[in-house]
């Protein structure tokens, strides 16, 4: 992992558990999507949690695959790892998007089949896998703010299920190569 990914996933990662803690001070909670302290420590702190835990590990993986993505060659790592990191909760899903919210990948569409909405290179290339979400308030959260964190719980407009969501973005803010986020069913 190169030692830029791995500062991002630290700064991320303990900007993080600054505010998750509740220990941020004024200008540290600046830096992140407004109101996610007390969002975090509400009602869905133990699946944001369980996000968190389960993203970490597989972050730095997943940030040298999306680097890579130039092919289906390349793609089906990165497909194989998302979907090795949403199996590791019940429910998990895990969406990968560039910073104009392109959906690279949706763990759960189906993969490699003829159907413009599965998960191929191809269908990546032809924006058909799932609509544009540069608007979900999680994706929108980690690009936009500084500590490169985003949360949010809400009605999936693909899985028709309440889903908890945690976003991180790959890389600097406003010159990442895009955004993980990873979700579970309330």
């Amino acid at each position: 992992m190169s030692t830029n990914a791995r500062t991002v996933i630290v700064a991320a990662a303990l900007g993080l558990s600054v505010i998750l803690t509740g220990t941020a001070h004024a200008q540290d909670a600046q830096t992140c999507q407004p109101g996610i302290g007390p969002a975090y420590v509400g009602p869905h702190t133990a699946k944001y949690q369980a996000l968190v835990t389960a993203m970490i590990p597989a972050f730095g993986q997943i940030t040298t695959q999306l680097a890579a993505l130039a092919n289906q060659a390349t793609y089906q790592p990165l497909l194989d790892t998302a979907n090795t990191l949403a199996a590791s909760l019940p429910t998990g899903r895990v969406v990968i998007t560039l910073p104009d919210g392109t959906v690279v990948l949706d763990t759960a569409r189906d993969d490699n089949t003829a159907d413009p909405r599965s998960n191929s290179y191809q269908h990546f290339l032809d924006k058909t896998i799932n609509e544009n979400h540069n608007s979900r308030l999680a994706i929108l959260g980690a690009q936009e703010y500084a500590c490169g964190v985003g949360i949010e719980s809400k009605l999936s407009t693909t899985t028709g299920l309440t889903e908890s969501y945690v976003a991180i973005r790959v890389g600097e803010q406003l010159n990442s190569l895009g955004t993980v986020r990873m979700s579970i069913v309330q």
